[in-house]
């Protein structure tokens, strides 16, 4: 985010030599905490039966891109119980996965608002039940064009900043599927990166760059990736705190292994270059996946290596960032996050939370105060009747004032300036609305009360002197903007080929900008149209 400079302005950032020393004695989280959540799951996994392999179709398939226009109805079906194959807090899904859970569902017996949004999903991935198979060899290609517009420079009405626009984007791409293989090559052009507040531009040569490209190969015991795209381990409503497809994808490897009802994924991808240190980003967490409770339990590593490139060693999921980390030769500058995310259901409730831990400092110097702890969470619940119009969403997240970054500068939770993980810091965030599906075709709509508090911490700027940085909260830097906002929301899909999506509501905010006692009450909105063609024109089942 970027703040109003008029505020309280941090020094320069620590020079590299000194920086080494305050991680080396600062930023160590106290081991013991955390090695009892890590050993109950590997405990856990230890005293399960046998290993049995996840029942997974063989050949490869596509990746649903997070941004794809199917992800919305797909959380609302697995919130209300339906879809169980699917893990809630992962994406992208595999396009094979969502169709074969799709085959499982009777769209004639379930009442509405089910029957229609499995009737628009299948339409989308119902033909592939038809074509999977060792042998079978399938192409396509798809087509999108879009336009986004708001009232400020922001597309996220809650944070308005800057003048209004709109910001025409288009999609272009093909895939390929021959078992076990997926490919697919999708090029991206969006007006909005020349404007975006909160990123650098990561240019487009010649009109586009490559967004979804990759390929992929899947089994039945897991898969693997290579090339470009992006995760999201969360809710497909919200950034992951640790790992978001808030930023543009960068280039990556990963795998997932599965073995009864355990997944062990993980990942390394490179990154830019800051202050002539080049910087890569690795990522583990194992899965326990039911129908009605879903556990998580990851580790994130951000790292600028002295010299040389990636280390493949962070690519194996046994070993650990925590005990490896910081061990000799200590030949890059790291920082580790540990997450924890729960998922369950329970009756029309579905409950969720996710905490992420970047440091805690148990054992100061003494007679020196402990730094403040840098950490992200978040916690949620949902009232979801399953065959009910109406459900009732309420949550509450909170980032602290210097998560997302360190002393060095160098291993910042970011790309191009935008949030690996969540794209924001120093906030807190309680929200509450009541969504309804109306008798229409793809229409959902939502009323909802917010309050936003927001510090002048921020990831993109300097950490600051050290001794400053000690001294500061935990939450709150300098002077806090409060908004209170009250919006009506909604997503119109009344075919697969089209949609709109809107967010209009009225904001009251105090110390805009994070001037003392600047208010401004304002209308703020954000809209999105868009068409998106697949060939061949395949439809249903």
């Amino acid at each position: 985010m970027v703040l109003d400079r008029r505020g309280v302005r941090l020094p320069s950032r620590l020079p590299p030599s000194h920086s080494s020393s305050v991680q080396s004695r600062v930023t160590r989280i106290h081991r013991t905490d955390v090695r009892v959540p890590l050993a109950a799951v590997i405990a856990l996994y230890l005293a399960s039966p046998a290993p049995l392999l996840a029942q997974r179709p063989s050949g490869g398939s596509v990746r649903v891109s997070t941004d794809h226009w199917t992800n919305a109805y797909i959380g609302r079906l697995r919130e209300r119980g339906l879809l169980l194959g699917l893990n809630p807090l992962v994406q992208p899904w595999r396009a094979v996965d969502i169709a074969r859970e799709l085959t499982k569902l009777n769209a004639d017996t379930l009442p509405e608002p089910l029957r229609g949004w499995i009737t628009l999903l299948k339409e989308e991935y119902g033909w592939r039940t038809g074509t999977q198979g060792a042998a079978s060899v399938r192409g396509g290609g798809s087509l999108l064009g879009a336009v986004r517009a708001s009232t400020s420079q922001r597309l996220d009405p809650a944070r308005p900043l800057g003048d209004e626009g709109a910001w025409p984007r288009y999609q272009a791409g093909g895939w390929f599927e021959a078992a076990p293989v997926a490919a697919e090559l999708r090029l991206l052009g969006d007006v909005y990166f020349l404007d975006d507040p909160d990123g650098i531009d990561p240019e487009q040569s010649r009109g586009a760059r490559s967004d979804f490209a990759y390929v992929a190969a899947d089994f039945p015991v897991g898969s693997l990736e290579l090339g470009r795209l992006a995760r999201n381990w969360s809710r497909t409503d919200v950034y992951g705190l640790m790992v978001s497809d808030a930023a543009t994808p960068y280039p990556q490897i990963g795998f997932d292994i599965r073995a009864w009802r355990f997944v062990v994924r993980a990942f390394t991808g490179e990154l830019e270059i800051i202050d002539g240190r080049k910087r890569y980003i690795a990522g583990h967490r194992i899965d326990y996946e039911s129908p009605n409770l879903v556990l998580s339990f990851g580790e994130v590593n951000v790292y600028a290596p002295y010299e040389g490139g990636f280390s493949l060693r962070w690519l194996n999921p046994l070993e650990s960032f925590f005990f490896e980390g910081d061990n000799l030769p200590l030949d890059a500058t790291n920082n580790l996050m540990l997450d924890l995310q729960l998922w369950a259901r329970v009756g029309s409730f579905t409950l969720n939370g996710e905490g992420a831990l970047d440091d805690f400092d148990l054992s100061p110097p003494e007679g020196v105060d402990p730094a403040p702890a840098r950490y992200a969470f978040r916690l949620g619940a949902r009232w979801v009747p399953p065959a009910g119009r109406v459900s009732l969403l309420a949550s509450y997240e909170q980032a602290s004032s210097y998560a997302y970054r360190t002393a060095s500068g160098f291993d910042g939770y970011s790309f191009l300036s935008r949030g690996i993980g969540e794209n924001y810091a120093d906030f807190d965030r309680l929200s509450a609305s009541v969504e309804y599906t109306p008798p229409v075709r793809g229409l959902i709509v939502s009323s909802s009360a917010l309050m936003l508090r927001q510090g002048e911490g921020d990831f993109r700027q300097p950490f600051g002197d050290y001794n400053e940085f000690r001294a500061n909260p935990a939450l709150f830097l300098g002077i806090r903007e409060d908004t209170y906002r009250l919006g009506f929301a909604g997503r119109y899909q009344p075919i697969r080929f089209a949609w709109l999506a809107w967010d209009l509501g009225y904001n009251w905010i105090r110390n805009r900008n994070h001037v003392q006692d600047a208010e401004e009450h304002l209308f703020s909105a954000a809209a999105e149209l868009g068409v998106r063609i697949d060939f061949p024109l395949r439809s249903g089942s």
